[in-house]
């Protein structure tokens, strides 16, 4: 009987031992892909490798790379770390993540996501054309994956370098920043209004869609044709506040 269990247990060693070992590419083969996912050169193995792009309009990720930790697996959890992109490259986007996997679930530990403002402003339906720049940065400390979107969320969120673009140029907004939360499964975000703005919003994520609801109060300091402008969002209230309400469907293609 102890010879069955070691030759067992040597077997399952072994499947293991191939399984890791064997090369990233043999098994993304094996994976079925839809047609507009687009990789790159893939190096190392399903313990640990790199593909230096992965394309999905619109998400496109350069340096991709993973590891693999099992000291989760007696809780049934794969343990998960991405880097992506280069953290000192503004222009492209980047994230660190440490994230667990289980069957029919996943969850975020600590995640960093940095992604251009351009390419987010494109697979938005707003009201109005608008030209935006500057990067979305998120920290997220905890989240954990519900219906349709989270059960959990724990985390902020900042417009960095934010300019937008008006009829008389750029407008330098500085930084916007925000909380990030779920509720009843959808991903919300509320902005604090210590910016140039007075930006004080609170966006929700739903299933395909997004709905925003604040107001605004431009800073003195801004040019007079902002302040002329309000006239077009709504009346201000008795606090020269102005509401703003909008919403839409979000575009995956």
């Amino acid at each position: 009987m102890k010879k069955f269990w070691f030759i067992v247990t040597g077997v399952l060693a072994y499947m293991i031992f191939m399984a890791v070992l064997t090369p990233a590419s043999v098994w993304l083969k094996l994976v079925p892909m839809p047609p507009e996912v687009q990789l790159g050169k893939v190096q190392g193995t399903l313990w640990q490798g790199q593909i230096d792009v992965l394309s999905r309009p619109p998400v496109y990720l350069t340096n991709l790379r993973w590891q693999l930790e099992l000291s989760a697996l007696w809780r049934g959890q794969l343990g998960v770390q991405l880097n992506a992109g280069d953290v000192k490259d503004d222009s492209q986007p980047y994230l660190n993540v440490a994230a667990s996997v289980s069957p029919g679930s996943y969850a975020l530990q600590q995640a960093t996501v940095r992604w251009p403002v351009a390419g987010i402003m494109r697979n938005l339906q707003l009201p109005m054309p608008v030209d935006a720049s500057g990067a979305i940065v998120l920290n997220i400390n905890n989240f954990a994956k519900g219906e349709p979107y989270c059960a959990a969320l724990d985390g902020s969120a900042s417009w960095q370098q934010a300019r937008l673009k008006s009829p008389i140029g750029w407008l330098d907004l500085r930084q916007i920043d925000a909380t990030l939360s779920c509720d009843q499964g959808n991903l919300r975000l509320v902005t604090m209004p210590d910016n140039p703005l007075a930006l004080a919003v609170t966006a929700d994520v739903m299933a395909g869609r997004y709905q925003l609801n604040g107001t605004l109060k431009p800073d003195a300091s801004m040019p007079k044709e902002v302040h002329e402008a309000m006239r077009f969002v709504s009346q201000p209230d008795a606090e020269g506040r102005y509401n703003i309400q909008f919403g839409g469907q979000i575009r995956t293609q």
